[in-house]
C-alpha cells in the first residue's frame, strides 16, 4: 500500500462535516480537490467512503467513519510514542560550558537541570571565549553561558538572562593583563606599548594578579539577572540539537530560579 498519510489526515478532518461540500469549506480545499483525495483513498484501500447515490450532496458511508477512527487512534498513538521519546531524551547527559565570570549562573543551571528538568548527569566546564565558541560550534557543548553569540548565525535557542559590567583597571605598573581571547583579537599595530604583558585564560589569575602585582586590564563585574543598558549581556544559548521540549523546560526553569 502506497503512503496515503496526508490523504487520511484530510479525511479525519472532513469526516466531522456531514457531506463533501460542507467539508470542503472547512479543510481549506476546493470540492474537486477534496473529491480527488477521497477517490485516492478509495482506490488505494478498495473501499467506498462516499455514498454518491444522493443527487445533490454525497454523504459519508459507515466505513468512512471507521477508517477515520482507526487513523485517529494511530495518530494519537504516534503522538504518545513521540512524547515518550522526547521525555526519554530529556533524562540524559548535558555538557555545559561557561565563561569563568559566569560560573555562578552555570552552577545554578546545573542545579536546575537536576532538580527541575530531570537530567541525570551534567558536565560543567570553564573556557575562555574563543574555546567556548569553538567547542559549541563543533557540537561538543549542549548549553553555554557567554557574553557573545558564537559566529554570525541566529540561534533559535537563545535567551538573555542577565548582565555584567566590564571594568577597566588602570594601575601605575608598566604591564598589561589580557585574557587569551582579548590578546588574540588585538591587531599587530595595536599591540600594547607597555614593557610587560601577562596573558591568561583564567579570570581568577588575571584578577588576583591585578590586585597583588598591579597593571592594567579589564575585569568583568559580578553577573546579575535582568537587563541593563550599555552593559555586557549574559546569554544562555542551547544547541540546535536540543529538543524543543527540553529547551522549553530549561529556559523556563532558569528564568524562574
Amino acid at each position: 500500500m502506497h503512503a496515503i498519510h496526508y490523504e487520511l489526515s484530510i479525511l479525519a478532518k472532513a469526516i466531522h462535516h456531514k457531506n463533501l461540500s460542507a467539508a470542503a469549506l472547512h479543510v481549506g480545499l476546493s470540492q474537486p480537490q477534496l473529491s480527488r483525495i477521497i477517490a485516492k483513498i478509495e482506490n488505494e484501500l478498495q473501499i467506498v467512503l462516499l455514498d454518491r447515490s444522493a443527487k445533490r450532496k454525497s454523504g459519508w458511508t459507515p466505513i468512512a467513519n471507521q477508517v477515520s477512527e482507526i487513523y485517529g487512534k494511530m495518530q494519537r498513538r504516534l503522538e504518545l510514542e513521540l512524547l515518550t521519546v522526547s521525555k526519554n531524551e530529556m533524562v540524559a547527559e548535558l555538557h555545559i560550558g561557561t565563561l569563568e565570570g559566569l560560573a555562578s549562573f552555570a552552577m545554578k543551571m546545573a542545579e536546575v537541570c537536576f532538580s527541575k528538568v530531570g537530567i541525570k548527569k551534567v558536565t560543567l566546564d570553564i573556557y575562555d571565549l574563543s574555546e567556548l565558541e569553538s567547542y559549541f560550534l563543533s557540537g561538543d557543548l549542549d548549553l553555554i553561558f557567554s557574553s557573545k553569540s558564537p559566529g554570525r548565525q541566529k540561534y533559535k535557542h537563545l535567551i538573555e538572562i542577565g548582565y555584567q559590567r566590564l571594568d577597566k583597571i588602570e594601575g601605575e605598573r608598566n604591564l598589561d593583563v589580557f585574557s587569551t581571547f582579548e590578546f588574540n583579537r588585538i591587531q599587530p599595530k595595536d599591540r600594547p606599548s607597555h614593557e610587560n604583558v601577562l596573558v591568561s585564560n583564567s579570570l581568577m589569575i588575571r584578577k588576583e594578579w591585578l590586585e597583588t602585582y598591579g597593571g592594567s586590564g579589564f575585569l568583568p563585574s559580578e553577573a546579575k539577572k535582568g537587563k541593563a543598558k550599555d552593559q555586557e549581556p549574559v546569554l544562555l544559548i542551547g544547541s540546535e540539537l536540543l529538543s524543543p521540549q527540553l529547551w522549553s523546560e530549561i529556559s523556563t526553569s532558569i528564568n524562574e530560579s
